[in-house]
């Protein structure tokens, strides 16, 4: 009796079905919910940026503009010079009258004119007297001789006179000129004064306003500081959450539990009904 074709029997494949649930492990998994918390409440939470803030003007920059707003300087130097620039004027366009000429005469001419008159009476005296010793006395030819001499003394004052008066009046108008150039001069002085004077009020007004340049910087910087800060504290909890978020990214999946139901094969019938005559076989052999 043969065994036929169910020799071929015996365990039917399997059919196997594994069911696998990731998750992270359980202390992770919590910190990752509690950061999830932590970022809820902070995006909760309202925040207001500090203002920008722009430093005042500092103390010397208020120095410079006070200095500028006084008025321009040399003031007092200008009219000075305005005077002086009048008298110039003033001295330049004087006129002289005789009486202004004949004051500023020398007074040693009168010696002089007094001096020439004596001398010409001196000979009209001597002339009357050569008349008289020759019994010409009050002719014509005395007459003549004495008018003659008068003639020569009017010439000779009036020489006299003219002499002095073109004098003075070159005295007077050299004069002139030198007071106008003394004045012109002053003028020109007591503008150079307030020259110097308004430069040197334009150098401490840039002075100062360089000086209070340079401590507004100062001052912005703070406040500039200061605001920076305030921002970073605003900003250091939401970091930190990040920073703990970054970490928590990087960490490897072989952290993670993994577990796994493995569903076992069941025999089928056949299999087993034939399992068994073979055993049964194999026994019965053996005797």
């Amino acid at each position: 009796m043969s065994s036929g074709g169910g020799g071929g029997g015996g365990n039917v494949p399997a059919d196997t079905t594994n069911v696998q649930t990731i998750r992270e492990a359980p202390e992770i998994e919590a910190r990752r919910l509690g950061l999830m918390d932590s970022a809820i409440e902070l995006a909760r939470t309202k925040t207001t940026p500090p203002a920008f803030q722009v430093a005042g003007m500092s103390q010397a920059e208020q120095d410079a503009l006070a200095l500028a707003r006084s008025g321009p300087a040399g003031g007092a130097q200008m009219t000075a010079a305005d005077t002086a620039l009048g008298d110039a004027q003033t001295a330049a366009g004087r006129t002289f009258t005789a009486t202004d000429v004949q004051q500023a005469m020398n007074p040693f001419i009168q010696n002089v004119v007094n001096q020439v008159s004596d001398d010409y009476l001196k000979r009209e005296n001597r002339l009357a007297q050569q008349a008289i010793s020759s019994g010409n006395f009050g002719g014509g030819r005395e007459g003549v001789g004495i008018a003659e001499l008068q003639r020569q003394k009017a010439d000779t004052l009036g020489g006299i006179y003219a002499q002095g008066f073109q004098s003075a009046l070159g005295e007077l108008q050299t004069q002139r000129g030198l007071e106008a150039q003394t004045a012109l001069a002053a003028a020109q002085g007591q503008t150079g004064l307030a020259q110097q004077a308004l430069a040197q009020r334009e150098g401490q007004i840039q002075g100062l306003a360089g000086l209070g340049g340079v401590e507004r910087g100062i001052e912005q910087g703070k406040l500039e500081a200061a605001r920076q800060t305030a921002v970073q504290n605003i900003q250091e909890p939401y970091q930190r959450v990040a920073f703990v978020s970054d970490i928590q990214s990087g960490i490897p999946s072989a952290s993670q539990a993994r577990l796994s139901q493995t569903t076992a094969p069941q025999p089928s019938p056949l299999g087993q009904a034939v399992g068994t005559g073979l055993g049964a076989y194999a026994a019965f052999s053996g005797r």
